[in-house]
């Protein structure tokens, strides 16, 4: 169905795809790490001590760009594909629960994408006397987009491949972006009619296909699908974006609003109609995050120090008596 308002609030992604798409890099010539600094990724996506669980979703949109830019077509389709097909899709085919029908398993597929990236909206739909899957994006005037679109377009490819043993060959084809010729050379749709400049992305199903049942040897567990952050409070999103980036200590506003690609006054104004001052909020989420870092026996101070991002623990203990009225390791004595 019809995606609803976001209320403003900020796209998030969950981590665990951050780390596909940054391991798409790997194939990349030269270092990626300045590819990953300038996506927005913070340093610590692999280290197992962070405690983070979302990141925007700019930083995904920013990898597939830098991707499409320094990858000739056929070799991003190549990648993509490859990585789809023997990764990601995989991922999300373990989760699955639902075999009556094709239908059912997409619908509980859109349920899983829901969670993963929270403002991509995914659906079943019978339209013009035929069924469809649809996927709903903003953002067709951003430079990332047409990258990020083909890369929804192989995904989808390879998913209603593996899910119908590869019988699925879409008769029509829409996609938002204007040119049909960076989508045709895909193996699936090769045959199909393309409606370009379209308000959404969507594949035409057989009724038959719809209908079948799924045989899918992955299709086998009943793992939970995430709870879904809220998307209608700019301030519990906020949070959950800007958690990762919380290393370099009070994180100063302008770099906040590079990372979520938002002015200044925006932000400001934002959070402003939620009541809250961004220092305060800063600092309280900085705080946060320290007490939980000193419930860990084996972290030292200094350490804990070093990864809020203080120069050293004098500094850190300073400003935690003046939050706390107790020093850091008064505070961790208590939970002796």
């Amino acid at each position: 169905m019809p995606s609803d308002s976001n209320n403003g609030a900020i796209a998030l992604i969950q981590r665990q795809d951050v780390v596909f798409f940054a391991s798409l890099l790997r194939g990349l010539e030269g270092s990626i790490y300045p590819i990953l600094q300038q996506a927005k990724v913070p340093i610590d996506l692999y280290s197992s001590e962070s405690n983070y669980d979302y990141l925007p979703e700019n930083t995904v949109k920013n990898l597939i760009q830098a991707l499409g830019e320094r990858l000739e077509h056929q070799e991003f389709i190549q990648l993509i594909s490859s990585a789809c097909k023997n990764i990601y899709i995989p991922e999300f085919i373990r989760r699955l629960t639902q075999s009556g029908s094709l239908r059912e398993a997409l619908d509980e597929f859109a349920k899983q994408l829901k969670s993963n990236i929270t403002h991509t909206n995914v659906y079943t739909q019978f339209s013009g006397g035929s069924w469809w899957l649809v996927r709903e994006k903003e953002g067709v005037d951003e430079a990332w987009f047409t990258h990020a679109e083909l890369f929804s377009v192989i995904f989808t490819c390879e998913l209603l491949s593996a899910l119908t043993s590869n019988k699925w060959r879409p008769k029509q084809v829409g996609i938002q972006s204007a040119d049909e010729a960076v989508f045709s050379t895909l193996p699936q749709l090769t045959r199909s009619q393309f409606f370009t400049n379209r308000p959404v992305t969507a594949f035409s199903i057989e009724e038959s296909l719809m209908t079948a049942p799924v045989s899918h040897p992955y299709i086998s567990t009943k793992d939970p699908i995430a709870a879904i952050p809220s998307r209608d409070c700019f301030l519990g999103t906020f949070k959950l974006a800007i958690q990762p980036y919380l290393s370099m200590g009070k994180l100063p506003i302008k770099m906040a609003a590079q990372i979520l690609q938002l002015n200044v006054r925006t932000l400001q104004r934002r959070l402003a109609k939620e009541s809250v001052q961004y220092g305060a909020i800063i600092e309280e989420m900085v705080l946060e995050q320290t007490l939980d870092l000193l419930k860990c026996p084996s972290l030292k101070i200094t350490s804990i120090a070093i990864r809020m991002g203080y120069s050293d623990a004098a500094h850190f203990t300073r400003a935690f008596k003046r939050q706390m009225q107790m020093t850091p390791t008064a505070y961790r004595r208590q939970f002796d």
